[in-house]
């Protein structure tokens, strides 16, 4: 078996090829679990030239199926490299910790997750970096705050939980005018869904524990880009020095995800989108989110960057004063109700997830089970309202 040519492959072929190796030693097909802490010499000139020549010396610094998943993903997105990290908080503070320097200004987005939020919020405005939150959806504010000192923009698309989708090429022709870096983190809207780089995007964030892993049983994270930006990150190893490295195991768990990466997101959004038109003509239902409807006000955007496929995420809110409850009852009954969903937080992985959000909004994570089964599941929780 020779190497193979991936150039002008599709996607679902690079997702299985792309970093794949078979085992040199023991012709293993599967890719092995390189479970080690540390890589040992036979001589004290083997291990300076391992040094010299950058090579596995401890898996903090670098492992092979460590390696292997990096080129995948860099392959996925189209990017020329890719730095991965223990969690996708790993990757949003590594990215930023590498590219910013004192007396820098970051333009980010009020929509960012939260834990983001606060990271730069308690830590980079410490650091003497200043941090500006604006609304990504309304350019000119954007334009307004980026400053001579304004060295990156940073938004996620679409937002959690509010699913607004900011237009990436857009955001990509300010960035060039005004030399700043563009960070999208694109975990609710990988590819297939969405390729950032291609619609001018700098670097693209991913927190790999969603949809990529797809099983909800690894943590990791994925910043892609240009070598250029990769190699600041890489070297001296930001990672590395964080510890913020990805376990070798966590790897190869994400890597066997990959695999079938398309077929499962292509589940999520088919899925989604029934739920989501169940969902607006549910008569207690007051307002439905979710990007391919075409209630949703940003429905062109995503019909142009997101491949008319709106993700696996639908967010909706109760009406008030349904049997005399407050809407934030009402969401707690309903949730208490559901049987096939699980009541947790994340996204991306085969079983259905619910949670009530702060501002009385309920958010599924669509899962893998069958759409039918789904809306049944949810047909059964809102009969407690009758």
């Amino acid at each position: 078996m020779s190497s193979c040519d991936l150039s002008n492959a599709r996607f679902d072929t690079k997702m299985i090829h792309a970093g794949h190796v078979v085992d040199p030693v023991n012709r293993s097909m599967a890719m092995p679990i390189h479970q080690t802490a540390t890589f040992a010499f036979d001589t004290v000139e083997q291990m300076d030239k391992a040094w010299d020549d950058l090579g596995y010396l401890y898996t903090r610094e670098g492992n092979p199926t460590v390696i292997a998943l990096e080129k995948r993903l860099a392959a996925m997105e189209g990017g020329e490299s890719c730095v991965v990290t223990g969690s996708g908080m790993g990757a949003v503070a590594t990215t930023l910790l590498s590219l910013c320097r004192k007396g820098d200004n970051i333009v980010a987005s009020k929509g960012l997750f939260f834990h983001s939020d606060i990271l730069l919020k308690e830590l980079f405005e410490k650091m003497d970096i200043t941090v500006d939150f604006v609304d990504f959806k309304n350019i000119d504010e954007v334009k307004g705050e980026i400053k001579d000192n304004t060295s990156i923009l940073l938004f996620e698309t679409p937002e959690n939980p509010a699913l607004s989708v900011v237009d990436i090429a857009e955001m990509s022709k300010l960035s060039k005018e005004n030399n700043c870096i563009l960070i999208v983190d694109s975990t609710f809207a990988p590819p297939p869904i969405s390729f950032p780089l291609s619609l001018g995007a700098d670097i693209v964030i991913h927190s790999l524990t969603k949809y990529i892993n797809g099983h909800g049983d690894a943590l990791g994270g994925a910043v892609i880009g240009s070598k250029k930006h990769m190699d600041i990150i890489k070297y001296p190893g930001m990672p590395c020095f964080t510890g913020a490295a990805l376990s070798p195991f966590n790897a190869w768990l994400i890597l066997r995800g990959m695999e079938t990466l398309e077929m499962r997101v292509t589940k999520h959004c088919s899925s989604a989108m029934e739920v989501a038109s169940y969902l607006e003509s549910n008569p207690h239902v007051e307002k439905v989110i979710y990007p391919a409807l075409e209630s949703h006000p940003d429905n062109g955007i995503c019909k142009r960057q997101m491949n008319n496929m709106g993700g696996g995420i639908v967010s909706f809110w109760l009406k008030d004063g349904i049997n005399g409850l407050s809407v934030r009852e009402a969401d707690y009954m309903l949730c208490n109700k559901t049987k096939l969903f699980s009541i947790a937080t994340s996204l991306g992985e085969a079983h259905s997830l619910i949670q009530v959000e702060n501002d009385d909004m309920l958010r599924l994570a669509i899962g893998l089970e069958n759409h039918e089964d789904i809306i049944n599941d949810l047909k059964q929780a809102f009969s407690i309202f009758d």
